[in-house]
């Protein structure tokens, strides 16, 4: 993607976070996240240790499109507690520190075992609205690396968009002609 078009596509998905955080209320912001997680757990169904391990280039850990199964897993373990504590802390008016992009520290383990922790995430993810105010601070903010400063209401909705990134990513792993049987 050209530098302007990915500027492009930024701002507008900038602009889609934040409008949909004015606007849209927390069921259904909630929706979109867990609907866009349920879509990751179910393409992490049925994976073996061959396929969580494989990958079709040489792996850059700092590059995500050359993760394997395996790492996307381990970066949604690492990354969701992270998600969660930045959306109950903002929506308290409170901020805190966002991990840095890409960013796994989850340990190397078995793909069962993985898929015990996304579900173990997930649920502490999805649970985050227990932590919400009755009236939500929309003012307190926690930059993003990409998308810039955005409000608790956000967070969630970007969730849904990583989520759904991290989902096509795995599909395509799996589509890929060399991808373990």
């Amino acid at each position: 993607m050209a530098d302007r078009d990915f500027e492009q596509f930024k701002q507008s998905k900038r602009a889609e976070f934040l409008d949909g955080a004015q606007t849209l209320p927390w069921d259904e912001i909630w929706l979109r996240m867990a609907n866009a997680r349920f879509a990751l757990i179910d393409a992490l169904q049925g994976v073996t240790q061959e396929q969580a391990d494989w990958t079709p280039a040489q792996m850059d850990a700092e590059d995500e499109s050359t993760w394997s199964i395996g790492e996307v897993m381990r970066h949604v373990i690492t990354a969701s507690p992270n998600i969660a504590e930045i959306i109950a802390a903002t929506a308290n008016g409170t901020t805190v520190i966002k991990g840095p992009p890409g960013q796994i520290t989850a340990p190397a383990s078995d793909v069962d075992d993985l898929r015990l922790q996304v579900t173990a995430v997930s649920e502490r993810l999805l649970s985050v609205g227990n932590a919400l105010p009755e009236q939500i601070d929309n003012e307190t903010t926690v930059p993003h690396a990409f998308f810039g400063d955005l409000p608790s209401m956000a967070w969630p909705l970007f969730q849904a968009f990583h989520d759904g990134d991290h989902t096509r990513q795995i599909k395509a792993l799996k589509a890929h002609p060399e991808y373990p049987p």
